[in-house]
């Protein structure tokens, strides 16, 4: 899990075609890719967040590509999703749309 935190840190720190090529470099695509999200618990939070990931990936609904896992204390909910990604492109395109969205804590 570090090493995949540690990846979006540096493709943060690079300039799309270098962070395209480092991705295109350790993944076959098209293909699933996962993700991480945490999320406030916050109410419609978690919804919200997966509606906007669904909608972006032209699903109607994540199903089956999300699990859900919320923290001891309940303060905060991991969305973990297995999303189709047909370039790395999309990937990039993914992590720009959370990196704006409200609510996420951390994405990777």
């Amino acid at each position: 899990m570090a090493r995949g935190f540690a990846r979006v840190l540096r493709l943060a720190r690079m300039d799309r075609a270098a962070a395209r090529l480092l991705l295109e470099s350790q993944h076959s695509f098209p293909s699933d890719q996962r993700f991480h999200v945490i999320v406030r618990s916050a109410e419609g939070t978690a919804d919200a967040v997966s509606a906007a990931i669904a909608a972006h990936c032209g699903l109607a609904v994540l199903g089956a590509r999300e699990e859900r896992v919320t923290s001891r204390a309940g303060n905060y909910t991991s969305l973990r999703l297995s999303l189709p990604c047909a370039d790395a492109d999309a990937v990039l395109d993914l992590y720009a749309l959370l990196g704006g969205m409200p609510g996420i804590i951390r994405y990777f």
